[in-house]
């Protein structure tokens, strides 16, 4: 196990505590979680050294490079790849000029993580499939910049999980998340459960959150100007195509 999968592990498991696969999935909200890569305050990829991943399935060594700011907002008509877990449990489409690492976790921990990088070598997706946890965090306030169904993903409850990129206030300051979750963890306004990144279905958990810096913007203006680039619409794409089998 390399170390840049373990500080990915050290940031999952304060917030979920992972209790082995088939014990059922009890569904709390949780509060956001710390990025330590992807983007900066205004939005663009940022460039942070890491160590390189020993993974269960090997991934040529993407260049590091500095990175110019997000293109103009746009689909790539058919440039995109389909990445499955090597249990064919879970899959999802991706740019073509990006990168997919898979690793277990930590001995006696149960799951699959896959790390997704992009064309400029930056972590920008976390996915952890096969942890059945529970989330736990305070109220906040919040904003919900964007949403979608998810409708490869069916929750305990039978319905689609969401896509949703948000912002809450806490005593803290201002956080954003974007993920998959429960459509409760999109309910707007104040005094409501901070955001879980967890959604169980079918007797496992499934963890994402795009991987922001800390801070991830300097305000919620600069956010919405990010959701209007392409880089913005190729994260969104991959976790809305996640599909559970």
């Amino acid at each position: 196990m390399g170390s840049k999968m373990l500080n990915h592990r050290k940031v999952l498991l304060p917030v979920v505590m992972a209790a082995g696969l088939g014990l059922g999935f009890a569904l709390i909200a949780c509060g956001p979680y710390p990025g330590n890569a992807g983007m900066s305050s205004a939005g663009s990829p940022v460039v942070r050294d890491t160590a390189e991943l020993t993974s269960t399935s090997s991934v040529e060594a993407t260049t590091k490079a500095s990175v110019p700011p997000p293109t103009a907002k746009g689909r790539d008509a058919g440039d995109a790849k389909v990445y499955t877990f090597p249990d064919g449990g879970l899959s999802f489409a991706y740019p073509a000029d990006w990168t997919v690492q898979t690793s277990t976790p930590p001995a006696g921990l149960p799951g699959v993580e896959a790390l997704v990088t992009d064309q400029y070598g930056k972590d920008r997706v976390l996915l952890a499939r096969g942890v059945t946890a529970g989330c736990a965090g305070g109220p906040v306030s919040r904003t919900v910049l964007d949403r979608a169904a998810a409708p490869g993903i069916p929750t305990a409850d039978g319905g689609p999980a969401a896509f949703g990129f948000v912002s809450e206030v806490s005593p803290g300051g201002e956080t954003y998340s974007m993920g998959l979750t429960d459509p409760r963890s999109l309910q707007e306004g104040d005094g409501v459960s901070s955001w879980c990144g967890l959604v169980g279905s079918g007797g496992d958990g499934l963890f994402t959150r795009v991987i922001f810096a800390d801070p991830a913007f300097p305000s919620q203006g600069a956010a919405k100007a990010w959701m209007k680039t392409k880089d913005y619409d190729r994260l969104k794409d991959l976790l809305v195509s996640v599909t559970v089998r």
